[in-house]
């Protein structure tokens, strides 16, 4: 489903993606088995392709947003399942169990444990792309960040491809792009109206704020 999406995104980021950046099928399975449930699609491959991969998971030693769980920590809880906390915070993002089966569910979240659940407008291939393109950004060694209305978004499109399709993002309150060439991955929120540009070299950044004109700021 987005397994190589992940792995692309990945080959851009970190140089080359491997089979020990993920989790092998029988360690998905035994987690299934643990919980009583199958996985939706999307989870899997997630898992699959960067289950093991800190930074993808928010546990390397960078400042990351999202912390997703460990096959061995997924849980259940008020009846969710739940996949994904925000570091620092205690906000929460799941699955609901009648919805598990499908191959591209809706997700749910919650400010804290124990608060209520609300039903997000993105589906689970959605939110799990652009927690991996924030993350990937963040893990980046140059990173650059600037304000940007959605209608400006025209400025970029041209230039950087969507991770994925454009019609993975849709209904999310995010977005994210990639260069391959140049290894740069973008992430733009529509909440804050920002945009934050992570690369390998800071030439590929000064080579995208020329051609972009972008009002580029260094992070």
């Amino acid at each position: 489903m987005i397994k190589e999406v992940f792995q692309d995104l990945m080959s851009t980021t970190f140089g080359a993606w491997t089979p020990q950046d993920g989790c092998a099928d029988d360690e998905i399975t035994a987690a299934e088995d643990r919980l009583g449930i199958s996985l939706p699609d999307a989870l899997r491959d997630y898992y699959a392709a960067a289950g093991r991969h800190p930074e993808l998971t928010g546990t390397g030693g960078h400042e990351h947003t999202f912390r997703l769980s460990a096959l061995r920590d997924l849980s259940l809880e008020d009846g969710h399942l739940v996949f994904c906390v925000e570091n620092h915070r205690p906000a929460q993002w799941s699955v609901r169990p009648d919805d598990v089966g499908w191959p591209d569910p809706r997700v749910h979240g919650r400010a804290a444990p124990g608060k209520k659940w609300y039903s997000e407008a993105r589906r689970l291939s959605a939110f799990l792309i652009n927690v991996a393109g924030r993350q990937a950004v963040g893990a980046l060694p140059c990173q650059a960040t600037c304000r940007l209305r959605d209608d400006q978004l025209q400025a970029v499109e041209p230039l950087l491809d969507y991770v994925g399709s454009r019609e993975l993002h849709r209904g999310g309150h995010w977005l994210s792009f990639v260069d391959r060439s140049s290894r740069i991955v973008a992430h733009y929120s529509y909440n804050t109206s920002t945009m934050r540009i992570g690369a390998v070299s800071p030439s590929a950044l000064e080579s995208l704020r020329e051609r972009s004109g972008l009002p580029l700021r260094p992070v």
